[in-house]
């Protein structure tokens, strides 16, 4: 009996130190706990602040990269632009420069043709005006005289429109062998010669034939006597004007009124027919023009034949001229597109960094650096 006594006290007691044992243990553990708590805590706060210390610092950094990254960019950019159009300045110059040198000794070589041109066209104007106004001249030059020395001015005024004062091409009032004295002559080279224009203003019996206050029958012999009227002048001036081994063997019957002309052309086909046999050409201020333009142009052009090996010579200057004008205009063309294609180069690389400075601006570290810690 002692004995199971002492045993169960001796277990009691075991199970009293093994609880005492647990207690120590736990409260030592939970003093641990209490420890690690705190250094962790502090850990953290000096952590928490040396991150914040960081983020600052690279916030500053990052801002101080950017605005210098920045900086330099546009100073690159800005001295990329001067330096280009320097470059663009100097080429302008020089396509300029030789764009004028050659347009300039192209315009001299044409200088005289447009000259010529503008001759013409006034001409023109002033033949359009002059044909206009001679319907109503008609009920003026009633007198045969008074028409005579309308059809001589209107003959000259066309004449210096033409030949200018030059006496070498035409003489007015030229006197023949014959003693008679023409209007006025041509001067040309053998084989023509001289031809003998005369002015004759059949308009009487041409305003009988149009006038309604007449009868059919006098209206009629009106029609017959123009026709006597003219055929009479072709003959007067075949008779006259054309001298053998001193003149054309043909002349010129010039009519101041375009009217006239183009009824004799349209009614009086003998009339014509009988010009061509008296070799005695009927002409109008139009046509004159056309026929006196065409020889002035064969004058020219054997004056010209005269001096041709002159004539080839110089166009032989002016083709070299331009040929170094095409071999010069080539090179600056070259040299424009290889600048332009650099300039297209360069402003895709701009745009792309440009571009790409503008997705690092818009970035959010402040959040990305959050996240990873």
């Amino acid at each position: 009996m002692n004995n199971e006594i002492l045993f169960y006290l001796l277990i009691l007691l075991i199970i009293i130190s093994l609880v005492i044992i647990i207690f120590v243990g736990w409260q030592n553990n939970l003093k641990q706990q209490l420890f690690i708590k705190d250094v962790l805590h502090k850990n953290e706060i000096t952590n928490n602040d040396e991150m914040e210390g960081l983020k600052r610092q690279l916030s500053l950094d990052f801002m101080n990269f950017q605005s210098n990254m920045s900086n330099f960019i546009n100073d690159e950019i800005n001295r990329l632009n001067e330096n280009t159009s320097i470059k663009l300045l100097n080429i302008e110059h020089r396509v300029n420069d030789g764009l004028l040198h050659g347009f300039n000794k192209t315009n001299e070589s044409f200088n005289n043709v447009l000259q010529q041109i503008t001759k013409i066209d006034e001409t023109q104007k002033s033949l359009s005006l002059l044909s206009s106004n001679i319907m109503s001249l008609q009920n003026v030059l009633t007198d045969k005289k008074t028409r005579g020395i309308y059809g001589e001015i209107e003959l000259y005024s066309i004449l210096e429109n033409v030949f200018g004062d030059n006496i070498n091409f035409y003489e007015k009032q030229y006197k023949l062998s014959n003693g008679f004295i023409a209007d006025c002559v041509i001067k040309t080279n053998d084989p023509l010669g001289k031809i003998v224009i005369d002015s004759k203003f059949p308009l009487e019996n041409y305003n009988r034939i149009y006038d309604n206050n007449l009868s059919v029958d006098e209206r009629n012999r009106a029609r017959a006597n123009f026709r006597k009227d003219v055929l009479k002048h072709i003959y007067d001036i075949k008779n006259k004007y054309i001298v053998p081994f001193e003149t054309a063997d043909v002349a010129f019957m010039f009519i101041p009124a375009e009217a006239i002309f183009a009824k004799i052309h349209g009614k009086y086909d003998d009339i014509i027919q009988a010009s061509y046999k008296a070799k005695v050409y009927l002409v109008s201020p139009t046509t004159l023009m056309a026929y006196i333009t065409a020889i002035q142009a064969i004058y020219l052009e054997q004056k010209r034949s005269e001096k041709v090996e002159l004539i080839q010579e110089e166009f032989e200057k002016l083709s070299i001229e331009f040929n170094r004008f095409q071999e010069r205009f080539n090179i600056i063309n070259k040299d424009f597109e290889k600048t332009y294609k650099d300039l297209n180069n360069l402003s895709i690389t701009t745009d792309k960094i440009i571009t790409r400075f503008k997705q690092i601006e818009s970035v959010d570290l402040q959040g990305e650096k959050n996240e990873n810690f």
